[in-house]
């Protein structure tokens, strides 16, 4: 085995002519092809990590929604001792809407106490109301104005229907990075939510924040467990998961449309090796009047193909890692902050893609190699040696 070792890298590097264009065009063509994967790949990892990150540093990782009649003061207490909970805040969300000077928006108004608006927005709110930076952009506020807020649900009258309407005023204006937040999100003391608003509630409950939001849904079951039949539990994961299937599918797809780039490289191994099998015929067939058998003729121009395929591999590998690392350092691939909650896509390279990357072209190489090794192993050398 190592006389061919060392056979097929001399057949390699001993390339001239059109053969070591050849050469040169299947070395880069699968080197540029697991470059285009794995970067691709990591762009399409960096921007999931980064969007999970991005709702993870703003949003609840569970959301806790009573039903019925419950003391929310007891199931406080009874959240807070769950192993691997670090915060739980208590919601009101309603649904209203908010105008002024004509416009209007549709916005949800979370009802929440001192400590949890300050925690979570950084002030607390007395007798106005926190809006998003977002939302005060649109209807053109700013902190010590005032804005009309509007209940869907008001009084009958004898003549018709009358929402609740009151002036309210802007105490501060936050901005959270989220665009459910950012833009259609008003925070009010929940006292006088309760007051405006009365029971119609959208959702009355706990948002709870967890030490390893990974682990969402083991701690959910506990919730679950814990609260029975009075509580429904959602975790960020469930609220999200479409988007995420969607980013994984659209992944899954890119990925098998860049491996034919590889597909195509390695026809450029096939086209080598037949030349290579027609150039060292001579010396194939001495070889074989030495002893050497078809089966080592055959595996000659495997371990060919697969060290074309290895190198021009390895090559991608390193220039993939390199060209991240120069994405990531200098920001490269920038993108709109207002449609993806961030201002660039960073490069993170899973170690499954590695995997499948590197795997998937050194297959593709090696088996681009069999065709030609065939055929060089089944040469007649009595008529080549009679030929000669």
């Amino acid at each position: 085995m190592k006389i061919l070792l060392r056979l097929a890298f001399r057949y390699l590097i001993s390339s001239k002519g059109s053969t070591l264009i050849v050469s040169l065009i299947a070395f880069f063509g699968v080197a540029l092809s697991v470059l285009a994967l794995l970067l691709t790949m990591g762009v399409f990892a960096g921007f999931q990590k980064a969007l999970k990150e991005k709702i993870l540093s703003s949003s609840p990782h569970l959301i806790v929604s009573l039903i019925g009649e419950v003391k929310g003061s007891e199931l406080y207490e009874r959240l807070k001792r769950i192993e691997g909970v670090r915060k739980v805040y208590f919601l009101i969300a309603y649904q209203g809407l908010v105008s002024r000077e004509g416009r209007v928006m549709s916005v949800s108004v979370r009802a929440t106490d001192n400590r949890s608006s300050t925690e979570l927005y950084g002030k607390s709110p007395v007798e106005g109301l926190l809006i998003g930076k977002g939302l005060a952009d649109i209807l053109g506020v700013k902190e010590g104005d005032e804005i009309m807020l509007v209940s869907p649900t008001g009084l009958r009258t004898a003549f018709g229907f009358m929402p609740r309407v009151r002036l309210y005023k802007v105490e501060g204006v936050f901005q959270k990075g989220v665009f459910d937040q950012d833009y259609a999100t008003v925070v009010m003391p929940v006292e006088q939510a309760k007051e405006f608003f009365g029971d119609a509630y959208q959702l009355y409950g706990f948002e709870v924040y967890l030490k390893d939001p990974y682990e969402a849904n083991e701690v959910k079951v506990k919730v679950e467990r814990l609260l029975g039949d009075i509580a429904i539990v959602r975790s960020w994961i469930d609220l999200n998961k479409p988007l995420f299937n969607a980013l994984q599918l659209e992944k899954v797809g890119i990925f098998f449309v860049l491996l034919l780039m590889v597909v195509i490289a390695s026809f450029n191994i096939t086209a080598l090796l037949f030349m290579k099998a027609r150039e060292k015929v001579k010396d194939i067939a001495i070889l074989r009047t030495f002893g050497l058998r078809q089966r080592q003729v055959f595996t000659l121009f495997l371990l060919q193909g697969f060290m074309m395929g290895a190198s021009g591999t390895v090559l991608g590998l390193l220039l993939s890692l390199t060209g991240g690392e120069l994405i990531n350092r200098y920001k490269l691939v920038r993108v709109p902050a207002e449609v993806y909650l961030m201002d660039h896509v960073p490069v993170h390279f899973e170690t499954s893609d590695i995997v499948f990357t590197l795997f998937g072209a050194l297959l593709l190489s090696t088996l681009a190699s069999l065709l030609p090794a065939y055929r060089a192993s089944r040469e007649d050398i009595v008529r080549v040696l009679r030929n000669e």
